[in-house]
């Protein structure tokens, strides 16, 4: 499937995956421009990136896809992928974020998805300091087509209520019961506490015991079958995490580029920036950094290079 995989702002910084390599290594990548106009009033209209018109790379890759889909100027809509979604519904990564006041809480968000039956089913939510949750949920087929969509804003409050109306409307199904403070018999923490051996899913347990996740997880901690995070962290010492697992994904990219994603150093920024002006092509710095021509044509405009492959990044970018 055809995806935006990555797009550069105004300023002239890329954003995404400007390395991700092609389903089939003989394809270039696809160039065009995608003017952001977000829904006044969602929560995407506050990213920094509203109003801008942005470069974007697009082709086929092995990156997972998101729940939007973005039309072209050119003409043409395509499935974003969930990073770059990520990126233009909400101020993180290397975008600019908007200053806070001081005496305003920031907003916690969520993000979640599930695939059913080959369709993605994709959540976003937020909550502002009223305790009001605005929600956008998306169901989206293999193609990328979304095939439904709901949206709106509701209190805190009547998310439970909304939940047990939602799960009436299924067939020959009943309104979960409230059990706000679940009694537990010996009986069934007994029974809960041997369930829990094989079923580390507190969702199936609780439906199976027709009570809250919530329930299950105070009842499992009163069992003493789990530790709450903070008496884990009492009293021992940090433990060094190991060196990530880089995903198949990005050993793939490695194979062809072998410091594909990495960091760059002040060194080897330094050095690209000589060998810039001592008239290196693109082609070639690509081969002695080992990364791929889009990221060589990036970083030479991050740090202002001067020479022949700096002009053409900048050339490219028009």
């Amino acid at each position: 499937m055809t995806h935006i995989y990555a797009f550069q702002d105004n300023s002239g910084q890329w954003h995404g995956d400007p390395d991700a390599a092609s389903v089939n290594s003989a394809d270039k990548p696809s160039r065009g421009w995608l003017t952001y106009q977000p829904v006044p009033g969602t929560p995407e209209a506050t990213s920094p990136f509203a109003g801008q018109t942005l470069a974007v790379l697009y082709g086929v890759t092995e990156l997972e896809p998101g729940p939007v889909i973005y039309q072209l100027d050119s003409g043409g809509s395509f499935q974003a992928t969930w990073y770059v979604h990520t990126l233009l519904a909400t101020p993180v990564g290397s975008a600019v974020i908007p200053p806070q006041r001081r005496d305003q809480p920031p907003t916690p968000s969520l993000e979640t998805s599930l695939t059913h039956h080959g369709r993605l089913y994709a959540l976003t939510a937020t909550t502002d300091a009223n305790g009001h949750l605005t929600t956008d949920i998306t169901v989206t087929d293999n193609d990328g087509e979304i095939q439904a969509e709901l949206r709106g804003t509701l209190n805190l409050t009547d998310l439970h209520p909304l939940a047990r109306l939602l799960h009436a409307t299924i067939p020959g199904s009943a309104p979960p019961s409230d059990s706000y403070e679940r009694t537990w018999s010996p009986a069934d923490s007994t029974r809960l506490a041997d369930r829990f051996r094989t079923q580390r899913d507190f969702g199936a347990l609780a439906q199976e015991f027709n009570c809250r996740r919530n329930d299950i997880y105070r009842r499992l901690l009163e069992l003493e079958l789990i530790t709450a995070p903070a008496q884990r962290r009492q009293g021992r010492p940090p433990q060094p995490q190991p060196a990530p697992t880089p995903s198949p994904v990005l050993q793939q990219r490695r194979l062809q580029h072998s410091n594909s994603h990495a960091r760059w150093s002040e060194q080897e920024e330094a050095q690209l920036a000589r060998q810039c002006a001592g008239g290196a092509s693109v082609t070639q710095l690509s081969q002695d950094f080992g990364r791929s021509e889009l990221a060589i044509e990036s970083r030479l405009l991050k740090i202002g290079a001067d020479g022949p492959a700096a002009d053409q990044a900048r050339l490219n970018v028009l």
